[in-house]
């Protein structure tokens, strides 16, 4: 009994040994490896966020950040963006594209703290790709985070919104594509409004339910009954598809037009002008006529203020027509490299072409065959998954050869089902079944570069007439986007998850180096780009484009202690508080 009181407080100091020595070794590691930065703005959205508001969309339930504080723009036409003044804030989703969000009540948020490793290029050189923190050129006492894109000796340029060094496009590993990919659409987030509609386009065969699509099972006897023995195989393999479509609710500056004889327009179009010509920037600089081609056009979504008022002076069954069909089509947009971070601001839209989908299927029975389609500029490949061979393959789809394939027994040849991941950045092909890439990435050569950025906007709004060459461009990178699809040969599966993501595309920005003409980096420097291009301050726009290696700071490799805003209420009364927001805490690649 008398040793108790001596085990007590021999615990006792041994706890408090350790707290100390816990102290003192974050102290050191403080002092001499580690070091806390704090993020302010949003060059890095979505990955790093700075200043912002967390908003969850009230149509689709989507969360995304709102940014509240931004670098100089890098438009060369409007110079210098900043936050807008006054207290509202309108925001628009980036998934299903809600505009008009109010978050003027939402409270801001901090920006994300890092902790850098101070020591790690002490070691070893920086890698492409890589996030730094480093000092600002042009204002040592500033510190910046951006991400490493060029290396010393390189020579370099963007074309398209890639990085090409040494006249060759650079193509990032999957680890890289996954740690830059930025959301476009997601099945688990569908807008509540009856005038929003899925940017997946299935067959018949398939249900949507849930946020799920489900293969219903073919009725017994049919053409289709694979349980039947006498089933012809060639049915057994003949896929269901869900096209990709990217179906834009509102907004943009893509180009959609319909025909329509001159001899059923001139007369109901000339009366709408009429009737707008007095008005300044009125509803009709979104529509055209087109009398050489004899098309009726418009210019982003037709509002359905818009199209009532087409229809309202409409005096025959052609051109009302017309206007149904225009005012559907014109919902169908390319994919671009907007933010929802920084929807407030009025920066260019450019047309992005480096898209991955990725995808989770459930099953009882092993399907027959998965398929995917994928486009590269005007080519297009099929991957075609076959579990009962074990076997992946990658083919072109134009003659047949066979390019990649591979075994994955251990993966594929299971009830359950499986997770696919398949990605066209930077003009190869990468894919990976359950997190593992099944095959060398496959680089494909000769894809369209001849245009080196395509705006999706097809003429200011003060013209009588859009640019036809470039509609009819944006409209080809629109077919070659809408060529994604998914096909399954199965009697039952469940799509649980399917998304579309894009690449990171790098804007012209001020064109001020590397974009017009390549440029050189110094020996012992780089250059740095952010990933939230539009409102990105970096190599791209300053005057002393590289970073040299004496002012790099340290690797971040954490997102540590983020906190958001909130109330504490107690004895009838409210203090504003900061509590930690432990969604956000993760580890930088």
């Amino acid at each position: 009994m008398s040793t108790r009181p001596e085990s007590a407080a021999s615990s006792i100091r041994q706890a408090f040994d350790l707290c100390v020595c816990f102290v003192l070794a974050v102290i050191l590691l403080r002092a001499f490896v580690l070091e806390g930065y704090l993020i302010s703005t949003g060059s890095m959205a979505p990955g790093l966020l700075g200043f912002h508001r967390q908003i969850t969309c009230p149509s689709c339930q989507y969360p995304f950040a709102f940014g509240v504080a931004f670098d100089d723009s890098v438009s060369p036409e409007s110079g210098h963006l900043r936050e807008p003044e006054g207290l509202r804030r309108l925001a628009t989703c980036p998934m299903c594209g809600q505009q008009a969000i109010d978050v003027a009540e939402i409270p801001t948020s901090h920006g994300d703290q890092l902790l850098v490793n101070k020591h790690v290029y002490d070691l070893r050189r920086p890698r492409r790709w890589e996030t730094v923190v480093f000092r600002n050129p042009s204002s040592p006492r500033e510190a910046f985070v951006k991400r490493i894109v060029g290396l010393p000796g390189e020579s370099i340029r963007i074309i398209n919104g890639d990085v090409h060094i040494n006249g060759e496009l650079i193509r990032k590993s999957l680890p890289q594509q996954l740690d830059l990919r930025i959301p476009v659409c997601d099945l688990r987030y569908s807008a509540s409004s009856e005038n929003w509609q899925l940017p997946w386009d299935a067959d018949a065969e398939w249900q949507f339910h849930n946020a799920e699509f489900q293969l219903r099972t073919p009725p017994s006897g049919s053409s289709a009954d694979m349980t039947s023995d006498n089933s012809d195989a060639a049915t057994d393999f003949t896929p269901h598809w869900i096209r990709f479509r990217n179906w834009r609710w509102t907004g943009g500056h893509h180009i959609a037009e319909t025909p329509l004889q001159a001899e059923d327009a001139t007369d109901d179009w000339q009366r709408f002008q009429d009737q707008f010509a007095d008005i300044p920037l009125a509803l009709s600089a979104q529509v055209n006529y087109d009398h050489e081609r004899q098309v009726l056009m418009c210019e982003g979504v037709m509002t359905p203020e818009l199209q009532q008022s087409l229809l309202q002076l409409a005096s025959n069954t052609a051109f009302s027509a017309a206007v149904f069909r225009l005012a559907a089509l014109s919902h169908l947009a390319p994919i671009t490299d907007r933010y929802g971070y920084n929807s407030q601001l009025g920066s260019p839209e450019h047309v992005v072409s480096d898209l991955m989908l990725e995808t989770e299927l459930q099953w009882t029975d092993v399907p027959r065959a998965i398929h995917v389609r994928i486009p590269i500029g005007a080519d297009t490949f099929g991957l075609v998954l076959q579990p009962a061979q074990n076997s992946i393959l990658l083919m072109s789809l134009e003659d047949k050869q066979i390019l990649r394939q591979g075994t994955l027994q251990p993966l594929l040849n299971r009830p359950g089902g499986l997770k696919l991941q398949v990605s066209g950045f930077d003009r190869q092909i990468l894919v990976a079944v359950d997190d593992q890439q099944a095959f060398p990435a496959l680089p494909v050569d000769g894809a369209d570069t001849a245009t080196p950025f395509v705006e999706a906007s097809v003429s200011p709004i003060d013209g009588k007439r859009m640019d036809p060459e470039r509609a009819a461009l944006i409209q080809l990178r629109q077919e070659q986007q809408n060529r994604w699809a998914l096909g399954v040969a199965a009697q039952s599966v469940k799509v649980v998850s399917l998304r579309m993501y894009r690449d990171v595309f790098y804007t012209p920005g001020r064109r001020r180096n590397a974009v017009d003409s390549e440029f050189q980096i110094p020996e012992n420097c780089y250059f740095v780009q952010g990933d939230n291009s539009p409102v990105s301050s970096d190599s791209r726009n300053w005057e002393q484009p590289a970073v040299p290696h004496n002012l790099l700071l340290g690797k971040p490799f954490l997102v540590h202690l983020p906190s958001r805003p909130s109330i504490l209420q107690f004895a009838g009364r409210e203090w504003p508080i900061r509590i930690p927001d432990w969604r956000r805490i993760r580890y930088i690649h």
